[in-house]
């Protein structure tokens, strides 16, 4: 009978260690945060309060309530103004008695703490050990990844979903089989349900990545393709049907995308001080919507409407506000002012109104040095003809919903994931340049890499993992290169 961890080799058993002590000090920062600096937020507000209070109300059997209105003054409105996902974790919680949002943070430092788990095994398949364990190292400290960790909102889970689907887009394209395939679908099925322009991502990454696929026949690319549209399917066919029996118009994920477009899209976005952000007071009069007809779904359609009215009647100002919007979303535009939105509007320095931008400032240039070294990762990783489209499919739809919305670091979280995976290939390179022992696990093309001969234990991969390629190029740099 074979022992549990039988085939570990001393260098496996160390790079497990390894990114154990990685994850311990990962989740030491995120629950020192929460303990120190969250416990702060007596009150919740914003999008944190939707989220705690509406999964109090489902818990409790109520529903799906507009907590606003049913805590305010007792009135059963029903609300959807976010898809269904992290109000069921958070109403899971309060059913086992974690209902307090100090306790629902730190669950939600754990969860963050599993993303580094497999960001880590992400580096590792994407490129080698070391590489896994910096990515690993640099996700447990980076500031844009943690914050969300212990602000009790969804980014903490799309993170781990995004994390997830990395890791088997990659698998994948080293066996692309069903398995993998269901398995992606299911991450991003979760990450819709939390964040609904997720959605997107079946578009932009899974399709063309099933499509791409050569080494199969078109018929299990078809059969691949319709199992994985058929997971969010029969994911949100409850979510639809409940809505349809209590809105008057359709909610299919959730009934916020008219006033998402619209707080972006007004007077008081397109000029001044909040060009390229957003503002609630381009929404206008507040609205009873306990007396609307229609509800909130007929509000959204009308926001909805007004907004876009409102873009075709400015058409010849949206190059300049899309151009801001995304700038504000990558911090090269008014960066300072980024600076006092996250910490303060945003409250991710420490609750909203806190005037101590300290941690939003150092999040803002851990993310400029990431980008730069993630640059440098992603020639790296093109130079050995490695397919980098899972790694930057985010990166386009963010880009497109901010030109489209507005521009919002919390928009980048999922493509936090990406920064660090590819700054961690970046520096391992540099760490080589400069002097350091060269990376000789470095792989080269996804699925066609051959274990070289005489490589250490660790540098051979379990039977889940295909070997690397230990080619050397002539300046003793690792320079792999393939197929893409």
């Amino acid at each position: 009978m074979r022992r549990p961890w039988s085939h570990l080799t001393p260098d496996r058993q160390q790079w497990w260690a390894w990114l154990g002590a990685i994850m311990a000090v990962g989740l030491a920062i995120r629950v020192a945060f929460v303990l120190f600096v969250q416990s702060g937020i007596t009150q919740l507000q914003g999008d944190a309060g939707w989220y705690h209070f509406q999964a109090r109300l489902v818990s409790e059997g109520k529903g799906f309530l507009n907590p606003i209105y049913y805590f305010g003054n007792g009135e059963s409105v029903p609300g959807a103004d976010h898809p269904p996902g992290f109000v069921l974790i958070l109403a899971a919680l309060d059913t086992i008695g974690i209902d307090s949002p100090q306790g629902q943070r730190l669950v939600m430092c754990l969860v963050g703490t599993v993303s580094i788990l497999v960001i880590g095994l992400l580096g590792r398949r994407l490129a080698s050990p070391r590489v896994g364990l910096i990515a690993a190292a640099l996700a447990a400290v980076y500031p844009n990844i943690w914050i969300n960790d212990g602000m009790l909102l969804t980014e903490t889970v799309f993170i781990l979903a995004t994390a997830v689907s990395l890791l088997y887009c990659y698998r994948y394209l080293e066996r692309p089989g069903l398995d993998a395939v269901a398995i992606i679908s299911v991450a991003l099925t979760v990450a819709a349900m939390v964040r609904p322009e997720a959605t997107l991502l079946f578009v932009l990454l899974l399709t063309p990545l099933v499509l791409t696929r050569r080494s199969i026949g078109w018929s299990r690319r078809i059969l691949q393709l319709g199992v994985a549209a058929l997971i969010p399917l029969i994911s949100f066919a409850p979510w639809v049907l409940y809505n349809l029996d209590r809105f008057e118009e359709p909610v299919l994920i959730s009934s916020g995308l008219g006033q998402t477009l619209l707080v972006g899209n007004c007077d008081l976005t397109y000029t001044g001080m909040n060009l390229g952000f957003w503002d609630f007071n381009c929404l206008g009069e507040p609205v009873d919507l306990a007396t609307t007809p229609g509800g909130i779904s007929a509000l959204d359609g009308e926001y909805r409407r007004a907004a876009l009215e409102y873009m075709s009647n400015n058409q010849s100002r949206l190059p300049k506000v899309a151009a801001a919007r995304v700038g504000r979303l990558w911090g090269v535009y008014r960066s300072g002012q980024s600076v006092f939105l996250d910490g303060v509007i945003e409250g991710r320095a420490g609750g909203t109104g806190n005037q101590n931008l300290q941690i939003a400032r150092e999040a803002l240039w851990s993310y400029y040095v990431l980008g730069a070294a993630g640059m440098l990762g992603l020639v790296l990783l093109i130079r050995r003809r490695v397919t980098v489209l899972p790694l930057l499919a985010q990166a386009l739809m963010i880009t497109v919903i901010a030109a489209l919305t507005f521009g919002l670091t919390r928009y980048r979280a999922g493509f936090e994931v990406s920064i660090v995976v590819l700054a961690a290939v970046g520096l391992s390179w540099l760490y080589t340049r400069v002097g350091g022992p060269p990376d000789e696990t470095v792989r080269g093309p996804i699925g066609t890499a051959v274990a070289p001969a005489g490589t250490p234990g660790d540098d051979a991969p379990p039977a889940d993992e295909p070997s690397v390629d230990d080619e050397r190029s002539a300046d003793g740099t690792s320079d792999v290169g393939a197929r893409t």
